[in-house]
């Protein structure tokens, strides 16, 4: 199920980007096959040839007859600066701008690491020294110091990749910017000499497009920089090999002194040379693709693009990481990126959710359809070294969830018996617990494996266990996909499929009851705080059990406390304490939870969008924005944005290699903060979790065809908070009508007034909480004036 490599010209061209509109360049004509006459913000006029320079413009190349474009183009880019622009013009103007974006891969100086504390202080401190500095200052966590309180990665495996889907192959980067097969250090010393010293700067082109750029500074405003990326194209008709464009050049005093163009491999009889004009066609091909790939799904526009770039080059990059559908935990490195992974769990819930969450709903239906295929067995039993029994019930709420987006229910129907089978699986499990005496803390709550790896450990029996995310994950599953079976039981009249999404419903409601009573049951006491532990019944707390045994099954609390929180059943007191309580003990730092047992410094990316989910659902947002902007920050390379399973504190210890579920956190945040649905309530969110300095005076916020149950939806928010007012417009869900909720967080809390929708008054906001409940009607668009 390969995409056709031929694009659509509809996506080929861009309007006018960021390029000023008084220095924007302009073909004037071609006057002859390597040369242009051009205009600059219709004032200078000069002929260049490729290599000459007008302005800060330099030509670069003259592309004949670009695919998706009639007539010649004339690529010109900016080197006054660091990050300036690429852009392909034409007598027109600018059609396509692509901005170049770098960031240091060292830390600043100028700001002290760890807020100003050692890291043997942030270590021993049992909480969140890190994060409670941060949450302590007024208004919201802020990127920027954020990102300052740790090194950035800089020990990783792999450290950045290019692929795409049609090639098993994917090419990875060292440090610094070496491949297999090439190295941009064999052109100029100081690209050596720049690793040595970790002064590489990483960065993107184009936004978001997967077009990494490596900067190795100079003096004096010069550096050297390689550009890199997977042409949408196979060479040979051989698809075990991934073509990679590289192109290194060297810019001194803000002016290009020589350029040059490697298709895969150095040049070298009877390849001599490669065509510059082939490097920007396929840029411009990559563009299109990618963008073509990505219009179905939703549109964001805020004040911070790094949101916006993260999320949509981050859905890109698990994109690449597969081979067809088919799905892959990593690239390259041998524990992740082997086939043996490829049924991890995760790998399947996370990808497939962030597709159905930014509204690709075709792409996460051809993940459906590949998972329950070729790794899920009619018994429910699974193609990969061990079951993580939560994520089984977090499988049957992807496949609700992608009908409830507006997946196509045939494609169910026809993996109903596997879809059931996992169902079935649960339902055993269930029925076995029920045979325990009615008093017991586990009564009726699944027991299993919480984590695959407890097949690798020397007594896996051990890690049969009554894990709460067990039962948690499986009553959420039950709850929607029993609902799913009964809709569209009665849209094919079908009394036997509504009759099993009844049961499935019934047994979700039994299973919660199940599960409230075995909380009350194995609440225990932490100081004069209370702690609820990860298993049921269990007789001391994690940070006691796992120091006096590290094989205690509560090691893998981690995961279990994660998918507790995921699964959005819990009340918001167990919510706050499992928070809490992690927060106390050495398992949150900076905001973020960590892994693989005690006081380990190790940050779980890989996980943190359930912990993320739960601070949302209920209302902890500074706290949500602190692990987005870590996650972000620490848990991603910079510039290029690669992101690791782990990442330790630990300055000399690596990073875990790259794994998809973790390069999908930053995805599934800006979508809860920007728009939620709460599966308690039932009731959607509109900007409920927007940092406050989007709404400054003259910002705005963005949101075009969101997805959701109800349907899409889309809304807009402009702030003239200096007038003390808020405007705002929000198309509703057409499908039916939903309680919905739009939040204005705006900077310094002013209080909330009064609200005009639709020309009239309107009463039903609450002030405190900054929230408006809007009228119910599908599919209507509402006008919101916020008096403040």
């Amino acid at each position: 199920m390969h995409r056709p490599i031929a694009l659509s010209i509809f996506f080929l061209i861009a309007s006018l980007g960021s390029a000023s509109a008084l220095e924007t360049p302009r073909v004037v004509r071609f006057t002859s096959p390597d040369s242009v006459e051009v205009s600059v913000g219709g004032g200078k006029l000069a002929s260049l040839r490729p290599g000459e320079q007008l302005g800060r413009w330099t030509l670069m190349a003259l592309i004949g007859n670009a695919v998706g474009h009639p007539g010649k183009l004339a690529v010109m880019e900016d080197f006054s600066t660091m990050n300036g622009e690429l852009v392909f013009v034409d007598d027109a103007g600018v059609k396509l701008d692509l901005p170049k974006a770098s960031e240091p891969t060292s830390p600043d100086p100028s700001k002290p690491l760890y807020f100003g504390h050692t890291i043997e202080e942030v270590m021993k401190s049992p909480t969140d020294l890190l994060g409670n500095d941060m949450l302590s200052r007024r208004g919201d966590p802020d990127y920027a110091q954020v990102a300052s309180a740790l090194p950035p990665i800089q020990k990783m495996q792999t450290y950045g990749f290019v692929g795409t889907e049609q090639t098993f192959d994917k090419v990875g980067f060292e440090y610094g910017g070496r491949t297999p097969d090439f190295d941009p250090a064999i052109y100029f010393d100081s690209v050596a000499a720049s690793r040595d010293n970790r002064t590489v700067r990483t960065g993107l082109v184009g936004g978001y497009l997967p077009v990494i750029r490596f900067v190795y500074p100079e003096a004096d405003n010069s550096w050297v920089e390689m550009l890199a990326f997977a042409p949408l194209r196979i060479s040979n008709q051989n698809d075990r090999i991934q073509p990679v464009w590289y192109r290194v050049a060297h810019i001194d005093h803000g002016a290009l002194k020589w350029v040059k163009y490697i298709d895969s491999y150095q040049p070298f009889p009877p390849r001599t040379a490669y065509k510059s004009s082939g490097f920007y066609e396929d840029l411009m091909l990559l563009h299109s693709g990618w963008n073509k790939v990505l219009s179905p799904a939703m549109q964001i526009d805020v004040p911070d693009p790094r949101f916006s770039n993260m999320a949509r080059y981050s859905l890109i990059e698990e994109m690449s990481t597969r081979i067809g559908d088919y799905p892959k935990y990593g690239v390259l490195d041998r524990n992740y990126g082997g086939s043996e992974h490829d049924g991890f769990p995760d790998t399947f819930t996370v990808d497939t959710t962030a597709m159905l969450e930014w509204g690709l709903i075709d792409q996460a239906g051809r993940y459906i359809n590949n998972y329950f295929e070729r790794f899920v067995k009619d018994d429910g039993s699974i193609l990969y070294r061990g079951p993580e029994t939560g994520q089984y019930g977090r499988m049957l709420t992807v496949a609700a969830q992608y009908f409830n987006y507006g997946g196509d229910p045939a494609l169910l129907l026809k993996l109903k018996r596997r879809i059931d089978g996992v169902s079935t699986l649960l339902l055993t499990l269930r029925d076995r617990a029920k045979r325990l005496p009615s008093s017991s803390p586990a009564y009726g709550l699944i027991a299993g494996w919480s984590e695959a790896d407890a097949s690798l450990e020397p007594h896996p029996e051990r890690y049969i266990q009554p894990y709460f995310s067990n039962s948690t994950e499986a009553a959420r599953g039950f709850q929607e996909t029993g609902r799913v079976w009964k809709a569209i039981g009665k849209q094919k009249n079908n009394a036997e499929l509504i009759r099993w999404g009844a049961k499935l419903e019934h047994e979700s409601s039994e299973l919660k009851s199940d599960i409230q009573n075995s909380i009350s049951r194995s609440i225990l006491k932490d100081g004069d705080q209370s702690a609820l532990p990860a298993i049921a019944g269990a007789s001391e707390p994690f940070h006691i059990a796992v120091q006096k045994d590290t094989s205690n099954p509560q090691y893998r609390s981690y995961r279990a406390f994660m998918e507790m929180l995921y699964s959005g059943i819990l009340s918001d007191a167990q919510v706050k304490m499992i928070v809490g309580y992690r927060s106390r003990h050495h398992d949150i730092i900076l905001g973020m939870p960590t892994a693989y047992g005690y006081n380990t410094g190790e940050l779980a990316g890989f996980l943190s969008y359930g912990h993320g989910f739960a601070l949302i659902q209920h209302d902890m947002i500074r706290q949500a924005l602190l692990l987005t902007y870590t996650d972000m920050a620490h848990q991603y390379t910079r510039g290029n944005w690669t992101a690791p399973e782990t990442r330790s504190i630990l300055p000399d210890k690596s990073a875990a290699p790259y794994c998809t579920p973790a390069q999908l956190v930053e995805p599934l945040m800006a979508k809860w903060l920007l728009v939620f649905e709460d599966p308690q309530t039932d009731s959607l969110w509109l900007a409920k979790g927007s940092p406050r300095d989007w709404l400054a005076d003259g910002q705005s916020i963005s949101v075009r065809n969101a997805p959701s149950r109800w349907g899409k939806v889309s809304y807009s928010i402009h702030s003239h908070i200096a007038d003390g007012k808020i405007v705002a417009r929000v198309t509703l869900p057409p499908k039916q009508a939903v309680q919905t909720k739009l939040r204005f967080r705006v900077p310094g809390e002013p209080p909330l007034k009064s609200i005009m929708i639709d020309g009239r008054p309107w009463k039903n906001f609450d002030a405190e909480s900054e929230t408006i409940t809007l009228p119910a009607v599908p599919g209507h668009e509402l006008s919101i004036i916020a008096n403040f």
